[in-house]
């Protein structure tokens, strides 16, 4: 991963996705939803090549499909009738309102991905430590919980299978057999760590009274421009979504999709809040580029 958009102060991270977030549930026209889903995915591919959006991948596209047929099964609501299946008419609002919100949806999982990769645990501690420090602590905790458990429970396996121990070998009741041993060993390696991660937070006097972050971030001149380029777009975008641009009417009678010239500046600025990580990025790669 480049250095360029982990050397960006936490607290303009966190804005930019916060504004990203925004966007992805205040708008609902499929041309700016698509756009976002699209600039969201050149952001992962910019942070790690993809690697961590591929592992999602399944999921994501699983819930698109799905959220995108079974809409217009359950909800015949529309005066624009497609067909019928099973006696059921199928509308094009209907069919419409699933790939909005299956996209919605999308963008806020990509979001999720880019988040999980730029702000860690120390970076969200910084942000939420003199606010909320508990609070900061707990998330920080959440977030690490689920890929701490997977990672153990591999390594766990890898151990289990040189003993001859599977799950994917067997007949069913060996099979979970199997499965409950290493939850039971999972289990119990997860509460024994928990018990000298908590006599080691006690000993270090955590807790007892108002801490400094571990790693001082700095806001520099140049965390401001961009927090200033992103606070400008920002406005400018949701301005614009709140006098009802980059906006469809659906339900009851599908408007029009046709895009104003004050739709495509508000899709300007949602695009240059999505793609500033990229932005990021391709500057440093040009800085270094002409420095060599």
């Amino acid at each position: 991963m480049g250095n360029g958009i982990q050397a960006i102060h936490p607290f303009v991270m966190f804005f930019y996705y916060i504004c990203l977030g925004f966007f992805a549930m205040f708008f609902n026209h499929p041309i700016f939803l698509l756009a976002g889903c699209l600039a969201l995915i050149a952001v992962n591919l910019s942070h790690d090549g993809g690697q961590a959006m591929k592992q999602w991948t399944p999921l994501m596209m699983t819930m698109t499909v799905l959220i995108i047929v079974i809409n217009p099964l359950i909800n015949s609501r529309g005066t624009h009738v497609w067909f019928d299946l099973f006696g059921k008419q199928v509308t094009l609002e209907a069919m419409l309102y699933g790939v909005v919100t299956a996209m919605s949806l999308l963008m806020i999982l990509l979001l999720f991905v880019s988040l999980n990769i730029v702000l860690n645990g120390n970076k969200l501690l910084y942000i939420f430590a003199r606010i909320l420090p508990r609070t900061a602590f707990l998330i920080m905790m959440s977030i690490r919980f689920v890929p701490l458990l997977k990672r153990r429970l591999t390594e766990i396996q890898d151990v289990q299978r040189l003993k001859g121990m599977t799950m994917t070998q067997g007949t069913l009741r060996e099979r979970a057999k199997s499965g409950m041993s290493m939850l039971q060993i999972l289990l119990s390696w997860s509460l024994e760590e928990a018990v000298e991660t908590a006599d080691s937070m006690k000993a270090r006097g955590y807790g007892s009274g108002t801490r400094r972050p571990y790693i001082p971030f700095r806001m520099t001149k140049s965390d401001k421009r961009w927090l200033s380029y992103l606070l400008v777009a920002f406005v400018i975008g949701g301005t614009g979504g709140l006098l009802g641009y980059g906006k469809i009417i659906i339900y009851p009678e599908l408007g029009t999709l046709h895009l104003s010239l004050l739709d495509w500046v508000v899709f300007a600025c949602g695009m240059a809040v999505a793609l500033f990580p990229v932005f990021v990025e391709g500057r440093e790669q040009l800085k270094w580029n002409y420095s060599i």
